[in-house]
């Protein structure tokens, strides 16, 4: 199935949070996790019990699909979304063999506007919730944070199987591994590994291929403030199927994006502003991100 086929068999494809990711590959070629959306905070876990607030703000945009082979195809297409997405973070007032414990709620609100061939839709509502039960983190060494934990992307949202959507329509199970080696007046790098292992759409009978989303930061500290880089590559390694058979063997989304990093953190709050710039993609859109990050305690 080409991927203009598969636009036209999905109407125009379905459409998830910010970042979006098209084409035929994932159902609708949507990936169920915003790739990009980590940006600087790997790892990066309160030593404090209390409740947190991340609040993310996000535009992204795509004027391109790309085939198997990484080219851009011939079909006139743009995207945009603009999303607010407020993370609640508990840290919970006990640690064992020194490791903290934490939860996590994420509420991702977006605005989707899709044109593909002259066609446009418009679209606002949930994304699809997120909800950690558990996230460790420990510190080797003062410098040193490694963390771990189970993102679990809910049946939920603004989801239609006949239009452009603001949700998928499946669960979606994401372990994740980061790591982050960070000196207060020097070097701070990190990268955060997360799986996504997609379950079935209901509806469909449509299983999107499982994935490999790494993201990565590195700067330097001075003082209160950060610089440096940021970005995430993707690379689905399994086909997608439907009702028991491959859909498009081979056709597998990848991408890949980077771009400038600045934080602002004096201590009572943190302010990260970041911009991705879509480098390659395959099977799906390079997306230019903008993020704008703001870190505080609630409670």
């Amino acid at each position: 199935m080409s991927v203009k086929q598969c636009l036209v068999r999905i109407g125009c494809a379905l459409v998830v949070a910010a970042p979006v990711q098209y084409a035929c590959a994932f159902e609708g070629g949507v990936s169920p996790y915003p790739v990009s959306a980590t940006g600087e905070i790997i790892a990066a876990l309160p030593p404090v019990p209390g409740l947190f607030v991340l609040q993310q703000f996000n535009y992204s945009s795509s004027s391109g699909l790309y085939g198997n082979d990484g080219e851009k195809l011939p079909i006139p297409f743009h995207v945009s979304t603009a999303a607010s997405v407020t993370r609640l973070l508990a840290s919970y007032p006990f640690e064992l063999d020194g490791v903290r414990f934490y939860s996590q709620l994420i509420v991702p609100a977006v605005s989707l506007h899709l044109t593909v061939a002259g066609q446009s839709s418009t679209q606002n509502g949930l994304s699809n919730l997120t909800v950690s039960p558990v996230i460790m983190q420990w510190h080797p060494t003062r410098d040193l944070a490694i963390a771990t934990g189970l993102d679990v992307a809910l049946e939920s949202g603004s989801y239609s199987a006949s239009k452009a959507s603001v949700a998928v329509g499946y669960l979606s199970l994401q372990p994740v591994f980061a790591v982050r080696y960070s000196q207060p007046d020097g070097i701070d790098i990190g990268l955060a590994n997360r799986v996504l292992i997609n379950q079935r759409n209901r509806e469909t009978n449509y299983t999107s291929g499982n994935a490999y989303v790494g993201e990565f930061e590195a700067g330097w500290h001075f003082a209160h403030w950060k610089v440096g880089v940021v970005g995430a590559y993707l690379n689905q390694y399994s086909n997608d199927v439907e009702n028991g058979a491959t859909v498009a063997s081979g056709n597998r989304a990848r991408s890949f994006g980077i771009g400038p990093s600045i934080v602002f953190d004096p201590g009572p709050f943190k302010i990260n502003l970041n911009y991705q710039q879509g480098v390659y993609a395959a099977n799906t859109t390079k997306s230019n991100n903008i993020w704008l990050n703001v870190v505080f305690r609630l409670m």
